[in-house]
């Protein structure tokens, strides 16, 4: 049996420690975040993004009827 070295021990306690630390980052990374009003027609009306998104990117009927009257 192979002698066991000083770097052997601490792997042992360091591969759990980067294991969650790993785990931790991609919990944050996969949380999904509310999304915010920082469109350019949000920020040119001043309303909030839900305003003409009700599941983003599709728009609902206000969002529609804005689109066809307000078309570049």
């Amino acid at each position: 049996m192979p002698k066991r070295t000083d770097s052997d021990e601490i792997a042992v306690y360091v591969a759990p420690i980067v294991a969650a630390l790993v785990i931790s980052f991609a919990m944050v990374a996969a949380t999904p975040r509310p999304a915010l009003a920082n469109a350019a027609i949000a920020k040119r009306t001043g309303q909030p993004c839900a305003k003409c998104h009700s599941a983003p990117p599709a728009l609902n009927a206000y969002g529609k009827k804005y689109q066809a009257h307000h078309k570049k």
